[in-house]
């Protein structure tokens, strides 16, 4: 008997793909290695103040306002044994908060600060950073929901000149800004 044309063709067609066909072999898997990962984080507390600088017209004897008012951004990520974040302003020393560089000292006692609109006050204090010549802008308690956070306080300078006898002249000094966490 002989096979009609098409079915020879569909069976020619079929033993060639068979033979063209990849074969299959049995699949081989190594074994898997581990790889320990891990993550950390450093605890962060940044301090930025703006503007950069104040200035103040003195008069021979009696109070001065700072050309504009200090904004203090404190941010922090901290681990949760952290109880208390504290931001100090400070001078570096208690005998001169400005000088004219020829000896006559305006003392950190006589530059007043206003922190969030509280009545002014000397920079007279103890703080972590600086003895007789400190002011804590604040103490914030960390609890759970604070552990990051970043917050803005507004701190307004004076200069009160009252008794201190200055020449005239140009007075510099550098008010310092710090926090610590506790």
């Amino acid at each position: 008997m002989r096979v009609p044309a098409t079915i020879r063709r569909l069976l020619f067609l079929v033993t060639a793909l068979a033979l063209l066909a990849p074969r299959a072999s049995a699949q081989v898997n190594s074994n898997a290695a581990g790889v320990f990962l891990q993550a950390g984080r450093a605890e962060v507390i940044r301090v930025a103040a703006l503007p950069g600088t104040v200035n103040f017209a003195l008069s021979p004897n009696g109070i001065a306002g700072g050309s504009s008012a200090i904004t203090i951004t404190t941010s922090w990520s901290l681990i949760p044994s952290v109880q208390d974040v504290n931001l100090y302003a400070y001078f570096a020393s208690s005998a001169a908060a400005l000088t004219d560089g020829l000896g006559n000292n305006i003392p950190p006692a006589n530059v007043l600060a206003s922190v969030n609109g509280t009545a002014f006050a000397p920079f007279t204090g103890n703080g972590a950073f600086a003895v007789g010549s400190s002011m804590l802008v604040f103490t914030e308690r960390i609890i759970g929901n604070n552990k990051n956070k970043t917050r803005s306080d507004i701190l307004d300078m004076q200069i009160d000149t009252t008794g201190l006898g200055l020449p005239a002249g140009t007075y510099t000094g550098v008010l310092l800004i710090q926090a610590q966490a506790l």
